[in-house]
């Protein structure tokens, strides 16, 4: 299996849960963006079944609507920390759709080739789509302290990413700083939310703690590639930190975490 598959196959499934936790918990499951997502599929699965990449660009669009819509529903609430903290995963994902439809189409947006266009559309969909879309989710049913501990790790998610895509290719000393931030700050947010679950001891606990094994697994492959340990190993065909840390990521972390919050919602419902 080839790098470009792999990077297809974790896209596609941020995809579909980003859109479904966006429509769920952000849109207040509205008609119209679970329209534009299912016509967006549908031009993806045409797009890449007969080569037409231009039509990745109806991705893009889905993602403005469900930020224009998020804009209109929340209109007289924007300024508010609770607002400002749930634009940020819905602001990712047009930003990681525009990545997307450039590594689909070669654009080689700021200088970025097809896999590293791959790869920023996907840490945009992972860690800022739906990581902290999971932290905006948790912080409603917070009060006090906790609360703002979880909404303020918003907008520090946001500024590690930005350190991290504005030190890529200029001040390396500036992606690496926000690298460690992401590599304590990710298992550490899901350690809180693991250990405030122990006393029930249902099946969000465990979800938790399996992706916080997970996370902290693929956070000390992170670290070992910031410091140099990891390359140029392989696994599977394709390097370690797409075929490990990001399969890992897309299909343990982030799923056990999103079913933890939604049977624990429904628990407390």
């Amino acid at each position: 299996m080839t790098e470009i598959i792999y990077l297809n196959i974790l896209l596609f499934i941020s995809l579909i849960f980003g859109s479904i936790v966006t429509l769920k918990y952000f849109l207040k499951s509205s008609k119209v963006y679970k329209c534009s997502v299912y016509f967006g599929f549908f031009l993806l699965a045409i797009g890449f079944l007969f080569g037409f990449y231009k039509l990745t660009f109806a991705w893009v669009l889905v993602c403005i609507l469900g930020g224009i819509l998020y804009l209109k529903i929340e209109f007289n609430n924007l300024l508010t920390m609770d607002t400002l903290a749930g634009g940020i995963p819905i602001a990712f994902s047009v930003i990681a759709s525009v990545w997307f439809f450039s590594g689909t189409n070669d654009l080689n947006l700021l200088g970025y080739g097809k896999e590293w266009s791959y790869y920023a559309a996907l840490h945009g969909n992972y860690l800022g789509w739906l990581f902290v879309g999971s932290l905006v989710i948790i912080s409603r049913s917070l009060k006090g302290v906790s609360k703002k501990i979880y909404l303020l790790s918003c907008f520090l998610c946001l500024f590690s990413f930005l350190m991290i895509a504005l030190g890529i290719d200029g001040v390396p000393y500036i992606k690496r700083i926000g690298a460690f931030i992401v590599i304590i700050l990710t298992p550490s947010l899901i350690g809180f939310y693991f250990f405030s679950l122990r006393k029930n001891r249902n099946y969000s606990f465990y979800l938790s703690g399996m992706s916080l094994i997970g996370i902290t697994f693929t956070m000390l492959l992170a670290l070992s590639n910031e410091l140099g340990l990891l390359n140029p190993k392989t696994f599977l065909n394709a390097p370690s930190m797409v075929s490990l840390h990001g399969m890992v990521n897309g299909l343990i972390v982030i799923p056990s975490l999103y079913l933890a919050i939604y049977l624990d919602k429904r628990s407390t419902e």
